[in-house]
């Protein structure tokens, strides 16, 4: 008796749409296989849809079946053949699995389900603060940058503080215009990377992802190193411990991450709103002090810069690299343009306003910094920050320049968020192109892209430790690898706008032909100023990134091409062959005998030694048995026992090379991990040389060791006659 089941078809099954030369290969095959009896496993006993069937009532009429669908099993039933795994189906069963979980959980919180996926979208205030804190950071060290350069030349070059502002100005609006026209057209995500693939070609796409890449790392490292070296200056105890404290941000940020997106976004928002409200509640209160002069102006003093003086040094050239070194404010740009399904529903409108938002806030706070750092007279200063000056202007040292260096600290830290976000998507999407490994496409836990969260996590920490925690060694790597993408991305733009042609293509084509020429220029200036200065790392490490994911595209392709059938694919055509390794003839090698027996007719029992009264003891035993398998004993003087078996499975392919040759491998499965070292692993020494033999199955047949409570219980069972084992 089977239970009647409505034929309801899930949603996933309606929409899906298989390919027509997928179809007709499927139909081929399955057209082999209609001279063979279909699978029926409930014929024997076993119900696939995990459904117990119970008879109740004794007499006539009152008998019934009752379908009883445990959730102690672990699964719940979706439709006839479709099962959803519950949570306790992922519940480890194990005593260290448990108690690794248990760690896990407390870390991290519960797994979520991936229908959860939806509310793990953010709003546009949650996404300004996690997406923007890159950007909005940079004012804390952007302007300090130019400074530093126009420093060289003294009173000279102070002057152009401003104009340069302007001009980084200009490029910022250039850019959030693009990236709006960006989104528009790519509103499933991607950024440069997908705009520069599809566009430009592949090998574009490459070379802006790989340059995001190397963004996204030193996006990290640049903003905790400099974010501890704030706290650093605040706190001179710490200056010896720069890099374990670098780590340990890195580390902290990672699992938050690894929390998900929503956690980690309500986690850091109101740091970095905070860092907002009180960057301009300082430039307002400096403007304010000096409009009613309580407050006065000053000349720069470079007597604490630390540079050495070359007032002939201001031309051209400082101008230009004043104006690279500024540019390292707007690196945080484009991983709004990459997340944009990570906001909520309309995703694009959301992401553009998100995106418009951040380019004024971020213009005000730059703008408004450089006019207070310029008409208060203020240059760089060895022993404290530009951002640490005009807040003591503005508050003296009252709790709100407290409240200044805190979230400046805060948001420095956290603007490594922004890229703990863009770069597991950026991944994802090249994933799914097989250009980086499939794990990246993997969600976890708490539908975060975990795999990319701890290897950006990895990656950071070895540039931190490799540098010291250096922000001065590392800035001359930043903004090249952004920028390169910054002009793949606007080129992409201007291809796909004289393409399609489409209503206010000519609006668009301006808008993303100015940026493209301004993004290609700052990438020439920054990368000719920086690259003795170690940006050559970033020009040599992007074409050797681009190599590396070709790589794995290769390695893709190959496998959905050449992967070679090695087997029948039809029953009728398969016919086994059976070869059983054998130590001893005991029921541990009885158990593998009896498999390999049901599965051919053809099985042959092998057994190797060097030892002659071994051999004739085990022909003893196996004559006792009565010799159920054939036995083939083979005498190795040498006391190799992989290769001779490896030779003569060779020999017996030979004989029959139309067969399947299957090898039953029983394996002993150890309790501890130290009980590994106590045996000679002839079975996985043996399976990792067939694992590279075409054509050759292993079956393993594992064998565990009870424990000695387990045993004693069930005897004690058997004893007061309860059981019988």
């Amino acid at each position: 008796m089977t239970e009647a089941i409505p034929a309801e078809v899930p949603e996933a099954d309606r929409s899906v749409q298989l390919d027509e030369t997928e179809i007709r290969s499927l139909q081929q095959a399955g057209r082999a296989w209609q001279d063979v009896p279909p699978a029926s496993p409930v014929g024997g006993g076993i119900d696939p849809d995990l459904d117990t069937r119970e008879e109740r009532g004794s007499r006539p009429g009152e008998r019934y079946v009752r379908i009883v669908r445990p959730k102690r099993q672990g699964f719940e039933r979706v439709a006839p053949g479709w099962l959803q795994a519950t949570s306790r189906a992922s519940e480890p069963t194990t005593g260290v699995a448990r108690r690794v979980a248990r760690v896990r959980r407390l870390l991290l919180g519960n797994a979520l389900e991936t229908r959860a996926f939806a509310h793990q979208r953010l709003s546009k205030a949650m996404a300004l603060a996690i997406l923007s804190s890159d950007s909005l950071s940079s004012v804390a060290y952007g302007p300090e940058a130019i400074l530093a350069i126009l420093a060289v030349a003294g009173g000279v070059a102070y002057g152009s503080l401003l104009p340069i502002l302007g001009a980084i100005l200009f490029l910022l609006v250039a850019l959030i215009l693009s990236y709006r026209q960006v989104i528009q057209e790519y509103a499933n995500s991607g950024g440069s990377y997908v705009v520069a693939r599809e566009n430009l070609g592949p090998i574009y796409g490459l070379i802006a992802g790989a340059a995001l890449i190397t963004d996204y790392v030193l996006t990290v490292s640049v903003s905790v190193t400099s974010g501890v070296q704030q706290i650093a200056s605040a706190a001179p105890g710490l200056q010896p411990w720069l890099v374990e404290a670098s780590v340990g941000f890195i580390v902290l940020i990672m699992v938050m991450n690894l929390r998900g997106v929503r956690e980690s976004a309500s986690a850091f928002a109101w740091p970095t709103y905070l860092y907002v409200v009180s960057i301009l509640a300082m430039c307002g209160t400096v403007l304010v002090k000096l409009a009613l002069g309580s407050l006065h102006g000053g000349t720069p003093d470079f007597s604490h810069s630390g540079v050495k003086l070359e007032t002939n040094a201001f031309g051209i050239l400082l101008v230009l690299k004043a104006f690279s070194n500024g540019c390292s404010s707007l690196t945080g740009i484009e991983a709004l343009s990459n997340s944009v399904n990570a906001f909520k529903p309309p995703e694009a409108k959301n992401a553009r306003t998100t995106l418009a938002v951040m380019g004024v806030l971020l213009g005000m706070m730059l703008l408004g910094l450089g006019v207070c750092a310029k008409l208060l007279g203020f240059s760089v200063n060895q022993h404290e920050s530009l951002l640490s000056q005009v807040a003591h202007s503005a508050f003296g040292s009252t709790l709100p320049y407290f409240v200044v260096i805190g979230s400046t600290f805060a948001v420095l830290i956290l603007a490594a968020n922004t890229s703990f976000t863009g770069f597991p998507r950026l991944f994802y999407f090249m994933a799914s192109d097989n250009y980086a490994p499939h794990q990246f496409k993997r969600l976890g836990d708490r539908l975060a892209y975990s795999n990319g969260i701890v290897v950006l996590a990895i990656l950071s920490i070895v540039l931190v430790v490799a540098f010291n925690g250096n922000t001065l060694r590392l800035i001359p790597l930043y903004t090249v690898g952004v920028f390169i993408a910054f002009t793949l991305a606007q080129a992409g733009m201007v291809r796909r706008w004289r393409r399609l042609r489409k209503p206010g293509w000519r609006r668009g084509l301006a808008v993303n032909g100015v940026g493209m020429v301004m993004t290609a220029t700052v990438f020439i200036i920054t990368g000719a100023d920086k690259f003795l200065d170690g940006a050559w790392i970033v020009v040599l490490l992007i074409p050797l990134l681009v190599l590396l994911l070709r790589g794995v595209h290769t390695h893709y392709t190959d496998v959905s091409q050449r992967a070679a059938v090695e087997t029948p694919t039809t029953p009728t055509k398969v016919k086994p062959v059976c070869i059983v390794p054998v130590a001893d003839l005991n029921p541990i090698a009885l158990q593998s005998l009896a498999l390999a027996r049901r599965i051919s007719d053809n099985v042959v029992a092998v057994h190797i030694t060097d030892d002659e009264q071994e051999i004739a003891r085990l022909r003893a035993k196996w004559e006792a048995w009565g010799n159920h398998v054939p036995l083939e004993i083979i005498e190795s003087p040498f006391r190799s026992l992989v290769r001779p078996l490896l030779a003569y499975i060779d020999a017996i392919d030979k004989q029959a090379r139309d067969d399947t040759l299957i090898v039953v491998l029983p394996e002993m499965v150890a309790t501890h991990w130290w009980h590994q070292l106590l045996h000679n692993q002839s079975a996985l020494r043996l399976k990792a040389a067939l694992l590279f033999r075409p054509g050759t199955v292993v079956v393993n047949v594992p064998y565990h060791l009870q424990r000695v409570p387990r045993v004693r219980r069930r005897l004690r069972v058997r004893d007061n006659g309860v059981d019988d084992i």
